[in-house]
């Protein structure tokens, strides 16, 4: 009598299965941290954006240009043939060019450019005289001048021709000049005038945190959670799949070994 038998060999973790494994750990570890450091760095510090730092970012950036109408930028803008200039006095067929009165000067700055829509143009002077009597009235820096200069215009005297006194009046101008005294006369006048001409590009945030403050952080949670949940019912399935096919060859065998079995014991009966 004969009998055959099968034995199954139990499956054991191969190298690179390992390696796998602690690939996966050492991903995620990173991923995590990472995440964690940039979720903290943006709810702690808040970016205060400046687009606007040329005449050409005022072309490229979906924002209106404001000028004073009689002035010496309005005109060097309107008659302009070629270049950067140019292209600004083509937006006025966009609607994005526009100008106003003197009147008006106060009303856009505190309307229109506070909104974020539009911005404006003026002498640097006049410029940080506004900033800085608009931050004595808020305690706000909520303009902020660009870093390109663009028109150069000279300030002058006017006296007799062939006077006598214009080069007297021109040698003072420019020691008054040269000594500091003028920028020094004109902080002096305006307080508050360098307070917003420096502005934080960052600001630290120290409100309590809301639920719409880290609602991306709960929609990952909530997405990993499915995604775990639904691995594992694949896991479960595809296990008893795998079992069931297993049994199925299991009775397969015994099945032919038991028919294995009867036929050679069949054969060794002697009459």
């Amino acid at each position: 009598m004969e009998i055959h038998t099968n034995v199954s060999s139990v499956r054991t973790w191969w190298v690179w299965e390992r390696v796998v494994l602690g690939v996966w750990m050492l991903t995620t570890l990173v991923l995590t941290r990472s995440y964690a450091g940039n979720l903290v760095s943006l709810l702690a510090v808040r970016y205060i954006p400046m687009p606007i730092q040329s005449l050409r970012d005022v072309v490229d950036h979906p924002i209106i240009f404001l000028v004073q109408e009689g002035t010496n930028q309005a005109y060097t803008i309107q008659t302009a043939k070629s270049g950067v200039f140019r292209d600004i006095s083509d937006l006025q067929k966009k609607g994005r060019f526009q100008t106003f009165g003197v009147s008006e000067l106060d009303k856009n700055l505190d309307v229109k450019v506070r909104r974020g829509d539009h911005t404006l143009i003026n002498v640097e002077t006049v410029a940080k005289i506004m900033m800085a009597q608009d931050f004595s009235a808020t305690g706000r820096c909520d303009f902020y001048l660009a870093r390109e200069e663009f028109i150069t215009s000279m300030s002058a005297m006017t006296g007799p021709k062939d006077s006598s006194f214009i080069n007297a009046f021109s040698r003072r101008i420019m020691a008054v000049r040269e000594a500091g005294l003028y920028d020094y006369w004109l902080n002096s006048y305006t307080p508050n005038i360098t307070s917003c001409l420096n502005p934080p590009t960052t600001m630290a945030v120290k409100s309590s945190f809301a639920v719409s403050n880290i609602w991306g952080t709960l929609v990952v949670y909530v997405a990993g959670l499915a995604v775990s949940f639904l691995l594992f019912c694949f896991e479960l399935i595809y296990s008893h799949l795998r079992q069931c096919v297993r049994d199925e060859e299991c009775d397969a065998v015994v099945e032919r070994n038991s028919m294995t079995y009867k036929t050679t014991e069949t054969s060794h009966v002697r009459p």
